[in-house]
């Protein structure tokens, strides 16, 4: 498992990477007051995130990557966002794109360990967001985050957590794609996967958490909204 977790780490890093003439090129190009927008990967996942979480006081983005949901929410009203990741490279990014956003107050991105969300204090958290994150660990991380995320979230806190779509779990050698596990997809020895239904998802996060609904979304080029969206509420 740690060797899984060291590499799905390292092909993170590199995805979060931005050279410094690309960070300048970016701020030549950027519009403020509304470009931030157009950081989210979907429209209708930013606009479901700001719906159920910009009227909350304190948020979490638990692997929040780039910050864009922390920028999204701090443009959208929420007073005090923390975003956290284990990739050195994405907090970096989200504080570059918060200071190119002019964005001064109520965000902090640090970058964190993987025993930060067990120690955090409980019931700090008024909303919480997680997104693409605990589909793509091993089984007993990505259980162990769950049972966190409810921890550190106050009783009746809205929690969205949105994932990949499901996909049948099958090896294909031309494309590197092998499965371990039973439902673990690796590409080129990467955990990219952990296939499962939302049926599935939904009987495990419903072990901590209301299942309120379950949405749909795709990313510019998609044709079919397969990308799932768990709106829960804390018990």
């Amino acid at each position: 498992m740690t060797e899984t977790y060291n590499n799905t780490l390292k092909f993170w890093n590199q995805v979060f990477e931005m050279s410094e003439e690309e960070k300048e090129q970016f701020k030549k190009e950027l519009n403020p007051e509304n470009d931030w927008k157009e950081l989210a990967p979907a429209e209708k996942l930013r606009e479901v995130l700001t719906e159920h979480l910009a009227g909350c006081e304190t948020v979490l983005d638990y692997g929040c990557g780039e910050g864009w949901a922390g920028i999204a929410l701090n443009k959208s009203g929420c007073k005090d966002v923390t975003c956290v990741d284990v990739v050195e490279n994405a907090i970096l990014l989200a504080k570059f794109l918060a200071s190119a956003f002019c964005i001064n107050a109520g965000f902090k991105a640090e970058c964190v360990s993987t025993e930060w969300i067990g120690e955090e204090k409980e019931n700090t958290y008024d909303g919480v967001f997680c997104s693409n994150v605990i589909d793509v660990l091993p089984e007993e991380i990505a259980n162990g985050i769950i049972e966190n995320l409810s921890r550190v979230a106050q009783k009746g806190a809205k929690v969205i957590i949105s994932m990949n779509y499901y996909q049948e779990a099958v090896s294909d050698a031309s494309k590197n794609t092998e499965v371990m596990n039973g439902n673990e997809v690796y590409v080129n020895g990467v955990l990219r996967l952990v296939s499962r239904t939302d049926e599935e998802w939904a009987e495990i996060l419903g072990r901590f958490f209301d299942v309120e609904k379950i949405d749909h979304f795709a990313w510019p080029g998609e044709t079919t909204e397969k990308r799932r969206i768990f709106i829960l509420r804390n018990r």
